[in-house]
């Protein structure tokens, strides 16, 4: 995944995920997602978080219905709880 400046130029750029950081983001994996009320919290790799916690040095950005965003310089990463799919019948 390549975070690279999109042809907009009015958005803010992103800086490019090495392959290091591809490699241990990819790892990263994104267990649940809990709202209580107005507060929600995220289980990533056994932790549960709240918006602003840190984990692997990313921080905890914010949690959607589906997914999280986790922000480390500059670099966005979202993890999703289910991995799109696709059927083709022929």
């Amino acid at each position: 995944m390549s975070f690279a400046a999109s042809a907009d130029p009015t958005r803010p750029a992103r800086a490019v995920a090495t392959a290091a950081q591809q490699q241990e983001a990819s790892s990263i994996q994104l267990h649940l997602i809990r709202w209580q009320g107005a507060d929600s919290l995220a289980m990533i790799d056994g932790s549960l978080l709240k918006a602003g916690d840190t984990i692997h040095g990313y921080v905890l950005e914010s949690i959607q219905p589906d997914h999280v965003v986790l922000a480390r310089a500059g670099e966005q990463l979202q993890l999703f709880l289910f991995q799109k799919m696709t059927h083709n019948d022929e």
